[in-house]
């Protein structure tokens, strides 16, 4: 009887650690050194500050009005600091409690703004819409010309202090890591929470994949029922105006995006987002690298999430969100983005945790490995 080939899928690690942990360190004072020298510019010229009041189209910035004789002095002397802290958390071992506590504080509070309060919408924005660029562009001038005006120093901006707030966000996991006696490159140490467990992260990674599906689907329903011709839960004027303008369809195709990137997110908790399925030719029965997932997971959580925090901002821009059964669908499905991009982060670390496997730093492990699992491939020997 003849009989299907099996392909025995065994979890790859490096041969050697990385050496990125004592690294981030340096990077992220780098990093600070660079950014707060360009500020320290803004400030002494009086010139070329891009956010607040500067930014003619910051409706949906949480900086929107800010001086820049405010703005440009606080963003060097924080970033001016960040270089000082960075260099102590790369070369001190052993700190006192409450220098500890100072440290990560000043981490994660960087991490925090760098990422999540300095970007706004324009970044998701553009990310959401650049595969319509590459597609349509080469044929239409006036979308080239219009997304090559987008990129502009406020977007210049944001891409480098999402940079440094992915670096500074990784220095003071690393940072923590090793002031607790941990091992710098997985955090274990002495023994692993319950709540850490390949197990359990499977089962709340499951819950948050549910979220950071939903909120995408509610939003990209709502934008399609739209270009249908359905005005539901927006005024009927104003939908007529988008139909008539054609500015539905720019949202309907975001929604489009963001429901793949929904789709996509399943594979977190899927078998087909661990093993390459069957219908991937040259790449099926291989293991999914894991950075293949959790890195440009963990970049669409921080937009999703900072642009989210704008769309709450306009929508409370008048002291209250106005929501009612007639207008619910123009702002409502987009105040949810905010959980939608915790979800999503939540959901990335849960397959991380899932598929990180034994430490080739420390040895340590979880949870026993489970036996290697033999992937039917179609194939006949």
């Amino acid at each position: 009887m003849t009989q299907l080939a099996t392909t025995t899928i065994h979890a790859r690690q490096p041969a050697h650690p990385s050496r990125w942990p004592r690294r981030l360190p340096y990077l992220a004072a780098a990093w600070s050194l660079a950014y707060g020298a360009v500020a320290l510019a803004w400030t002494m010229s009086g010139r070329g500050f891009p956010l607040g009041e500067n930014d003619p189209e910051a409706a949906m910035s949480l900086l929107q009005g800010l001086p820049a004789d405010t703005g440009a002095p606080l963003f060097a002397a924080v970033a001016l600091a960040g270089a000082g802290v960075g260099l102590l958390m790369a070369r001190v071992r052993h700190v006192p409690a409450t220098g500890r506590y100072a440290a990560l504080g000043f981490g994660a509070a960087t991490a925090f703004a760098w990422l999540l309060l300095v970007p706004d919408t324009r970044v998701l924005a553009l990310v959401g819409y650049l595969p319509m660029a590459i597609a349509v562009a080469p044929f239409d001038a006036e979308l080239r010309d219009s997304f090559a005006d987008a990129i502009d120093g406020v977007i210049l901006n944001h891409a480098a202090v999402l940079v440094g707030g992915f670096l500074w966000a990784a220095t003071t996991v690393v940072f923590a890591r090793r002031t607790a006696g941990a091992c710098e490159h997985c955090g274990r140490g002495a023994g692993t929470p319950g709540w850490m467990t390949r197990t359990s992260a499977r089962r709340w990674g499951r819950s948050a994949v549910g979220v950071a599906v939903a909120v995408p689907a509610l939003y990209a329903l709502t934008r399609w029922v739209w270009v249908a011709g359905i005005p539901m839960g927006i005024d009927e004027s104003l939908h007529e105006d988008g139909m008539a303008s054609g500015d539905l369809w720019a949202g309907a195709w975001l929604g489009t995006f963001g429901l793949v990137g929904g789709v996509l997110t399943l594979g977190l908790v899927q078998r087909w987002g661990e093993v390459f399925p069957a219908w991937m030719l040259g790449l099926r029965g291989r293991r999914v690298p894991v950075k293949l997932a959790v890195v440009p997971a963990a970049f669409v959580a921080v937009i999703v999430t900072s642009g989210g925090i704008g769309l709450v901002k306009a929508g409370l821009s008048d002291g209250a969100i106005r929501l009612n059964w007639t207008e619910w669908a123009a702002i409502g499905p987009a105040l949810l983005w905010p959980l939608w991009g915790v979800a999503l982060a939540v959901a990335t670390y849960a397959y991380y945790v899932r598929r990180r496997g034994q430490c080739t730093a420390c040895g340590k492990d979880d949870e026993p490995l489970s036996p290697p699992q033999a992937v039917t491939t179609g194939e006949r020997p």
